[in-house]
C-alpha cells in the first residue's frame, strides 16, 4: 500500500522542477534590456585576445579546403550613439594552413597610439582599425559583423523596437535556467544590409531567468541577389560565460557560418575570447564618431 502513496508524489516533484512558471514576456524582455545597459556601461574601453579559426570548403572532388587562424585583440568602444557599439579588431598575426605566423607590421601598440593620438585623428585610426580588420576574413563573402557582441544590440532602446518578440520556452544552459526568446526584424532600413539590399534579421536569445544575463545569442540571415533569388545563409551563434577576473558574463566563443547556396563555398569559422582586462592609457578614452 505504500507504493502507489510514493509515486504521484515523486511525480509531482519531476514535474514542478521540468516545467517552470512562464513569465510575461514583456517582463523578460525589459530584465534583459536592463542587463544589456549595464553590461555596455561596464563593458566600455574592455579588451580581449581573440583566436580566430576560419575554414572555407570550395566543392569539388575532393573539396578544396582552407584554414586561416587569426590572433587579435579586440577593443569594445561605444561608437557615437549610446546603442551602437564597435568591436575595433586589431590583428596581431596569422597563419594560413600551417604556415609559420604572419605578423601583421605594427599592430603591437596600433590600439594605444589611435586612443593617445586623440580628437578627429583619434576616431579616424579607430575607424581604419575596424575596417582593417575585416580584410584579414577568408573567402569570397566580404562582412564586417562578425562581432561577439553584435546581438546585445538588438535590446538596445534605440533598437528593440524594430524587432519583434515572442517567447519560444526554456532551456539549461549550464547550471542555469534560460528563456529562450524568439527575435524577428520587422522595420527598414535593415540594420544590415547585403549586396546593397535590405536583408531581415531572425534568431534567439537566451536570457537567465534570474537577472536577465545574456547566455547565448543565435543571428539568422539570408541574403538574396540583385534579382531576388536567395544567395547566402549565414548563422552566427555566441556563447558566454562569467569572466572571474571581470566578475561578469561576458563572450567566451563565437560560431559561424556562411553557406553560398549555389553550392560553391562554406565559410566556417570558430572565435574563442580570453585575457579579458580594461584597456588602460595615459590618454583619455576617446570614442569614434
Amino acid at each position: 500500500m505504500s507504493g502507489p502513496a510514493v509515486v504521484p508524489a515523486f511525480v509531482s516533484a519531476v514535474l514542478l522542477v521540468g516545467a517552470p512558471a512562464k513569465e510575461p514576456l514583456d517582463r523578460i524582455i525589459g530584465r534583459a534590456a536592463q542587463w544589456v545597459q549595464r553590461f555596455e556601461r561596464d563593458f566600455i574601453t574592455v579588451i580581449a585576445d581573440e583566436t580566430y579559426d576560419q575554414f572555407v570548403t570550395r566543392a569539388g572532388s575532393p573539396p578544396d579546403q582552407t584554414h586561416r587562424q587569426i590572433r587579435s585583440e579586440l577593443l569594445f568602444m561605444q561608437s557615437g550613439t549610446p546603442d551602437s557599439w564597435v568591436a575595433v579588431r586589431n590583428v596581431l598575426s596569422y597563419t594560413d594552413d600551417g604556415q609559420p605566423p604572419q605578423d601583421v607590421p605594427n599592430s603591437r601598440d596600433r590600439l594605444t597610439r589611435a586612443i593617445e593620438s586623440g580628437g578627429s585623428g583619434g576616431r579616424a585610426a579607430l575607424r581604419r582599425l575596424a575596417d582593417e580588420g575585416a580584410r584579414f576574413n577568408i573567402g569570397g563573402i566580404e562582412r564586417n559583423f562578425n562581432s561577439p557582441t553584435f546581438g546585445l544590440q538588438l535590446l538596445d532602446d534605440g533598437h528593440r523596437a524594430r524587432f519583434r518578440f515572442r517567447l519560444d520556452g526554456s532551456e539549461m544552459i549550464g547550471p542555469d535556467l534560460a528563456w529562450r526568446v524568439r527575435y524577428d526584424e520587422r522595420r527598414h532600413p535593415t540594420l544590415i544590409q547585403a549586396n546593397y539590399r535590405d536583408t531581415e534579421l531572425g534568431g534567439r536569445i537566451f536570457c537567465r531567468a534570474g537577472d536577465g544575463a545574456v547566455l547565448k545569442t543565435t543571428l539568422e540571415l539570408t541574403a538574396a541577389k540583385s534579382n531576388g533569388r536567395q544567395a547566402l545563409r549565414t548563422t552566427i551563434t555566441v556563447d558566454y560565460a562569467q569572466d572571474s577576473k571581470l566578475g561578469m558574463v561576458v563572450p567566451a566563443r563565437m560560431e559561424e557560418e556562411y553557406r553560398d547556396l549555389a553550392g560553391d563555398q562554406v565559410i566556417r569559422g570558430t572565435a574563442t575570447y580570453s585575457n579579458y582586462r580594461v584597456f588602460e592609457t595615459s590618454a583619455r578614452v576617446i570614442v569614434p564618431q
